[in-house]
């Protein structure tokens, strides 16, 4: 049964996942809006230009769809006419976009309809997934229950998506789980890693308010007076973006002497930086997913994260591999990271509970939860 799978352009942590699937015996061929990412590009987040250091589109079956206009991805470009030919045909039984809200993606949804195809939706929504008002909230709700009538399958990423599907009335039966995941394998240490000296606690993430790089930085400024705390860790701040100068011009005022800041990093290299690293903090205000979190989870970290980031709601187990610290208060995640400063003798156990909880949440978890998908629309 042929699906095709619609993204806005080749996206490092889908390439691994999709070649799983097709090794796997998943027909199933890629429909890109755009090559932006197979080159060297300007990505506005980073505020740089950077260029992917992994396989993209190796062994993967795939096709440009047309577009006019400029080659970026935003909520409006690429500006993608093919709606029809390249993808409604007579082998293709399922039609697999990623996202719900893009102008067309719905387009394709609403088609899928016409000529008669399955629809798999897979989004990364969830309650707190991002700030909405009143008349967001009641917009949303009459949205799904019209959506709802165009998809078959709901691919829920976690469980913070599933409920919010549920909230929206979604039938439990439609709701798979077809996980968040990235390739476990290449973030596990292949060798034994020389013990710090000092504490290690890194953040890797774009230099955004989303992200929460001033709210970590705010709590170091306030552990500072712990002066064995501050003598015996580092904090790595690794990553690019508009609040860069900022964060700086903050560590000099502060005089955070324990703190570094390293440029964007590819992922071969920031695989290392992740293995070298013991605690991984991730203090974003809003996160619909946070997949960093799973690589530093295969690399061994303990993790400390936002009680709203999606993918705690999954990976983190307080007191076993980690903290979850209340959203916004930096005060309380300064106490997760003095928590777990003061847990040193049972630090490789925690960073052992994390590998142990991401090796399970994998690839092959997502096979089965596509598998599943695809009997429950053949019944």
């Amino acid at each position: 049964m042929l699906i095709k799978y619609i993204q806005t352009h080749p996206i490092p942590y889908q390439s691994p996942f999709i070649r799983y699937l097709i090794k796997n015996k998943i027909k199933i061929k890629v429909l890109y809006r755009s090559n932006m990412s197979t080159t060297k590009y300007y990505d506005q987040d980073f505020q740089k230009k950077i260029k992917w250091d992994t396989e993209l589109l190796k062994n993967i079956d795939y096709k440009y769809l047309n577009y006019i206009g400029p080659n970026k991805v935003t909520s409006i470009f690429p500006i993608t006419t093919d709606f029809i030919e390249k993808i409604f045909d007579k082998n293709t039984k399922i039609i697999w976009v990623h996202g719900i809200k893009n102008w067309y993606n719905l387009i394709i949804i609403f088609l899928a309809k016409f000529f008669g195809k399955k629809v798999f939706i897979r989004d990364e929504v969830h309650k707190n997934s991002k700030k909405r008002s009143l008349l967001n909230n009641l917009f949303n709700f009459f949205f799904y229950r019209f959506i709802d009538n165009f998809i078959d399958i709901y691919l829920s990423i976690g469980t913070a998506n599933k409920n919010y599907y549920l909230k929206k009335n979604i039938d439990k039966k439609k709701i798979i789980l077809v996980p968040y995941v990235v390739d476990n394998n290449f973030f596990y240490k292949t060798k034994k890693i020389k013990k710090n000296k000092k504490l290690i606690y890194l953040f890797a993430a774009k230099f955004r308010k989303r992200k929460g790089p001033d709210l970590l930085l705010r709590s170091i400024n306030l552990l500072k007076k712990n002066k064995t705390f501050t003598s015996n860790v580092k904090f790595v701040f690794v990553g690019e973006g508009y609040m860069k100068k900022e964060l700086k011009e903050y560590t000099k005022q502060k005089d955070l002497k324990n703190v570094s800041f390293l440029p964007f990093q590819n992922q071969k290299r920031l695989k290392k930086i992740y293995q070298k690293s013991d605690i991984f903090v991730m203090p974003s205000r809003e996160e619909p997913w946070g997949l960093a979190l799973n690589e530093a989870m295969a690399s061994e970290n303990v993790i400390i994260s936002s009680n709203l980031v999606g993918s705690s709601f999954d990976l983190v187990k307080n007191g076993m591999n980690g903290y979850k610290f209340k959203n916004g208060d930096y005060k309380d995640l300064a106490n997760k990271m003095l928590k777990v400063y003061h847990q040193k003798k049972r630090l490789t156990q925690l960073k052992l509970n994390s590998k142990r909880i991401i090796s399970k949440w994998d690839f092959k978890m997502c096979l089965t939860g596509i598998k599943k998908a695809i009997r429950t629309i053949t019944i």
